[in-house]
Order: structure tokens, then C-alpha cells, then sequence
């Protein structure tokens, strides 16, 4: 009988033991979705600029989450389209993203989450946002955790809303406007939040800078009028040139600052002779032919920004003195 009794005993404990996990089960899969949805809210509201806080959003989605492979396209007035997304290009990442914006102009922003690349299933589309001025969906995995994403969406919603309104009122300021590329302030901004991304990550990027050879001959020998035609010429081509993760500023004056996220040195000086050469070919007009001249530097742990720019600007100056029309990179400051 004390046997039977200590057994009975024993179940009822154990009995009671998974009540009380159930109960705590039950709890915290209440409060986990919340602080999610608390997290994501303050992050968006707190970044420093839009593109920074959808890359956050998607990497907060996407190590959560990681089975439901997160993406982020969004269509903005007075910006390129864009998609963040856990996907690579070859992964069917390319693909959704000319379904979702139905362009096939568009930048692409890999958000690396750690571990293997998520798998693309059947996908289900949830929009954030949808009016003239903004169109925002979020594509997830079709049939994992489609609840807790539908009302994260529904929470989210105001706090984009509000991001993208202060987005459009500061658009003006990050625009140059002649070219409509971004500006030096612009430069400033994303400068900092991409080395802050590079090193939270361990990623790498680099920038090449481009001045136009002799622009003060065009100016002083066409006029103003031709300075400028060739100041927007440069710029539409680049913007043609460039890769659709990459950025292109306008400096100051005639050069020009192209960011390059996940890409090293080499191939970034690759893509700077691609650009040449095109530059050069492309003539403006019978009588204006240019060439523009190219240095590239690739971000190393614990540079600052102001060395970054200062190793591409010597690359720079090193192309100027040894003939123009060409690129050099610079890896260290002597």
C-alpha cells in the first residue's frame, strides 16, 4: 500500500509539474510575440534613417523566425524601389522581389541572419502599408507562424506610417538638386550606419570616388548651361552603371561617392574601370567628350569615416597625377 501510495504520488506531482508548463507555456507564448512586436516598434522609431530601420526589421523577422524567411519590398514616392530580404539573389530572392513590385528597377538589400540560407516555400504576401505615396509588403513563408506575423503587421503598420512621413519631409534635405542624387549629407548619414552594420555583422563594403577630368575646361569653355548638362549626364549614367545595392552621392562640386555594401576591394575596382570605360565612350554632345578619374578604399575594422574617405581620395589624387581616365585603390594610409 505505501508503494502504491508513493507512485500515486509521484503522478499527481507529475501531473501537476505539466499543468503548471502548460500554464507557463501558454504565458510565454503570449508575452514573446509582444515583446517582438515592442522591439521591432522601438527600433523602427528609433533609427537613425528608413533603409537602416527596414534592415533591422527584417533581421529581427528573419533570426526569430529564420524558417519563415522574411522579405520587405517596399515602393516609396521620390525613392528607387527596394526589397530587404533573408533570401540571396539566386534563391529565389530576385525573383519574388520583381513579383511583389512588379518592376524589374529595383535596389536589393541582403539582410544576413547567420547559419544556412532559409528555403523559399509557397509564400504569402502581407501588406503594411498601400497608398499613393507608399507601398510596403511583407512576404513570409506561407503556413509558419502566419498568425503572429499577420498581427505584427497590424501593429506595425502605425509606426512605418509615421517613419515613412518623416522620411518624405527630410527627402528634400538628403536630394542634391540637380542631379536628384543623394548629397553630402546624405554620405554623412550612411556612412556611419553602415560601418555600424559592418562591424555588428562582420561584413564587408567599399566606396570608390569619381571626379570628372578638366570640368573647369567644360565650364569655361561651354558655359554654365554644358556644366550642368554634363554634371546630370554623369549621374544618370552612373545610376544606369551601378549595381542595385549600390548608393551613388554627390559629393561636392563634380565628384562623386559610390557605396558598395558586400563587396571587397577587387571587384569594387572592377566595377570602377567598368564605369570609366562606359564614361568615356558615352559622348555628351559633338563637341563635349569626358573622362572621369576613379579611387577606391574598402572599410577595415575601427576606420573611421573621415579615413575611409581620406584612402579613396588618395586614390584618387594618384589617378589624376598619373594621367587621368583611371582607377587606383588605396588598402592602407601611409
Amino acid at each position: 500500500m505505501p508503494y502504491k501510495r508513493g507512485i500515486s504520488m509521484i503522478i499527481r506531482e507529475a501531473s501537476r509539474a505539466n499543468n503548471r508548463k502548460n500554464i507557463l507555456t501558454n504565458e510565454y507564448s503570449k508575452t514573446k510575440p509582444l515583446a517582438l512586436f515592442t522591439e521591432s516598434i522601438v527600433s523602427l522609431l528609433s533609427s537613425k534613417d528608413i533603409h537602416s530601420a527596414f534592415v533591422d526589421l527584417v533581421s529581427l523577422m528573419g533570426q526569430t523566425f529564420p524558417l519563415s524567411a522574411p522579405a520587405l519590398a517596399t515602393r516609396l514616392s521620390g525613392n528607387d524601389s527596394r526589397v530587404y530580404t533573408v533570401l540571396g539573389h539566386t534563391m529565389g530572392g530576385d525573383q519574388e522581389a520583381r513579383r511583389v513590385l512588379k518592376s524589374n528597377r529595383y535596389s536589393y538589400t541582403s539582410v544576413l541572419i547567420g547559419g544556412h540560407p532559409p528555403l523559399l516555400n509557397k509564400r504569402i504576401d502581407l501588406p503594411i502599408l498601400n497608398t499613393a505615396h507608399a507601398r510596403i509588403t511583407l512576404t513570409i513563408n506561407k503556413g509558419i507562424h502566419d498568425e503572429i506575423f499577420k498581427e505584427w503587421v497590424n501593429i506595425l503598420t502605425p509606426a512605418v506610417n509615421k517613419i515613412i512621413d518623416n522620411d518624405q519631409l527630410t527627402h528634400l534635405a538628403f536630394r542634391d538638386g540637380l542631379t536628384g542624387l543623394l548629397n553630402y549629407r546624405a554620405f554623412d548619414e550612411m556612412i556611419h550606419a553602415e560601418i555600424e552594420r559592418s562591424s555588428r555583422y562582420d561584413t564587408i563594403f567599399s566606396i570608390i570616388m569619381i571626379d570628372i577630368d578638366f570640368f573647369k575646361k567644360v565650364n569655361d569653355t561651354h558655359g554654365h548651361q554644358a556644366g550642368d548638362l554634363v554634371l546630370k549626364s554623369v549621374s544618370q549614367k552612373l545610376l544606369e552603371l551601378v549595381r542595385k545595392s549600390d548608393l551613388v552621392f554627390r559629393y561636392g562640386g563634380e565628384e562623386f561617392i559610390i557605396m558598395m555594401p558586400h563587396t571587397g576591394i577587387d571587384k569594387a575596382a572592377n566595377i570602377a574601370d567598368r564605369i570609366r570605360a562606359c564614361i568615356e565612350e558615352t559622348g555628351l554632345a559633338e563637341d563635349i567628350r569626358i573622362t572621369i578619374s576613379i579611387g577606391v578604399s574598402q572599410y577595415k575594422d575601427g576606420l573611421e569615416p573621415a579615413d575611409l574617405v581620406k584612402k579613396a581620395d588618395m586614390g584618387l589624387y594618384l589617378a589624376k597625377k598619373r594621367g587621368r581616365n583611371r582607377v587606383e585603390i588605396v588598402k592602407d594610409i601611409s
